[in-house]
């Protein structure tokens, strides 16, 4: 037992590991792309692994509706028009009415649109609208701005910033999947996002919890798409075919859904999501903004959220999944019995390993709802075999010839060999190889 711990335990497995990392580290900061994986990386960019967990594992029609929630279509209308929404949907008193949509500017070729909308929001019990936060300082982690819409609309409405992720990250084919809780700015003021302003409305209490977790960002745990709640579209409202139990005491979204609910067009208001039918590659955005910022709602009342394995625990993970690799691919090395065939089995490990952490990924999401990120115990995982047999045979061997050049080649009896780990490969497994090959020649 002691001679297995030694071997397990000891500096040129600890050495080893610190190459591996010291050699990502390296790739890492130079940037080294390979030419024949740009197509895979164009294929895969932005996928996560649990984006097949509300694809193809979940059973999407057993989840079910919400009915705390009411999307309502404002299409394109005119401000007067939106006014006109506001107006009839608030004579069913709903709980509170948040807009998906700004209004920058005052309409000078229609002032009075201006002045309907600013009444039709003033009138109403409880109503939010949008803002957006800019100028971000890295220094300070503060926000110069907070946008918000035309004065005369927004002084009588509460504000919630809805920064979107493509917003953040700079393009329309990026996945959202997060939702920032709230952004300070340098004035003091702090903004929450648009559903938790929202929320503190309907249910107070799971506003708080929602702000208690402390989390600077929230991964967004989707129920569904426009199937899971209560839709109207423009004509609904303006003819008012429909129960007034619908409305009253609910979270009514207004917002842009285009001309047809289940349309398949590219849309400035519409986004990538893990729903979306196509997880690699990309086809067509699957879920407009308003709909997102109902699923945000959906898992704050249901507290379905997400939880997201600290980084340190992760690098932790990776340290020690490399370490033992090590170990056992220079237990591997080191072997006659098994040495000839380290590639084969180097490969086999790695391939099984790397399954398991696929595995043990998905299913903590899909049944507990963690959300491990295991990225860089992947990549240990992958290098370790190749960065061992390097170690081996460039660093020990490099190592051995400047001892044996400055203090003499050094004895090591049988009995010593544990303790000087730095030596254990060299010998036996140099002399084997020089044998094997001169049989060859011969």
């Amino acid at each position: 037992m002691k001679r297995f711990l030694k071997k397990i335990f000891n500096l040129t497995n600890l050495f080893g590991t610190i190459t591996v990392f010291a050699v990502m580290g390296i790739l890492g900061s130079i940037g080294v792309q390979f030419d024949f994986l740009n197509v895979f990386e164009q294929v895969l960019s932005d996928y996560e692994l649990t984006d097949i967990y509300y694809t193809k594992f979940r059973q999407n029609d057993q989840v079910p509706s919400d009915t705390n929630i009411v999307l309502v279509n404002i299409g394109k209308l005119s401000r007067e028009e939106i006014a006109r929404e506001i107006e009839i949907l608030n004579k069913y008193n709903p709980a509170v009415i948040g807009i998906d949509a700004f209004f920058s500017y005052p309409k000078p070729d229609n002032p009075h649109g201006d002045t309907a909308l600013a009444m039709a929001v003033k009138n109403a019990k409880n109503f939010v609208m949008v803002s957006k936060v800019e100028g971000y300082n890295e220094e300070t982690g503060l926000w110069d701005t907070l946008i918000k819409s035309y004065s005369l609309i927004s002084d009588f409405a509460h504000t919630g910033f809805a920064n979107t992720i493509s917003d953040e990250e700079g393009g329309n084919f990026v996945t959202w999947r997060n939702v920032p809780v709230k952004e300070k700015l340098k004035n003091g003021h702090e903004e929450v996002c648009f559903a938790a302003k929202i929320m503190e409305f309907y249910r107070p209490e799971k506003a708080k919890k929602f702000l208690a977790r402390g989390n600077e960002v929230e991964t967004i745990y989707f129920k569904g798409n426009l199937d899971k709640y209560t839709k109207l579209d423009i004509e609904d409202v303006f003819n008012e075919t429909f129960e007034p139990s619908v409305i009253e005491g609910k979270i009514v979204l207004m917002g842009y859904m285009g001309s047809g609910y289940e349309d398949y067009f590219w849309d400035e208001d519409k986004f990538f999501t893990p729903l979306n039918e196509k997880s690699v590659g990309r086809g067509y955005p699957d879920m407009f903004g308003v709909v997102v910022h109902a699923n945000i709602l959906s898992m704050m009342l249901e507290e379905t959220y997400i939880d997201v394995m600290d980084e340190t625990y992760s690098n932790v993970i990776a340290v020690v999944a490399c370490y033992f690799n090590v170990a056992i691919f220079l237990s591997i090395l080191q072997s006659e019995r098994w040495g000839l065939w380290y590639n084969l089995l180097s490969k086999f490990i790695q391939l099984l390993q790397t399954i398991g952490i696929f595995t043990i990924n998905f299913f903590a999401f899909a049944w507990y709802r963690q959300k491990i990120d295991l990225t860089l115990t992947t990549f240990a995982v992958l290098l370790s075999g190749d960065l061992a047999e390097i170690y081996v045979d460039v660093i020990l061997t490099s190592v051995k010839k400047i001892f044996s050049s400055y203090f003499g080649k050094p004895e090591i009896s049988m009995e010593r060999k544990e303790d000087v780990q730095i030596y254990q490969y060299s010998a036996p497994a140099l002399e084997a190889s020089t044998e094997r090959e001169k049989n060859v020649q011969n």
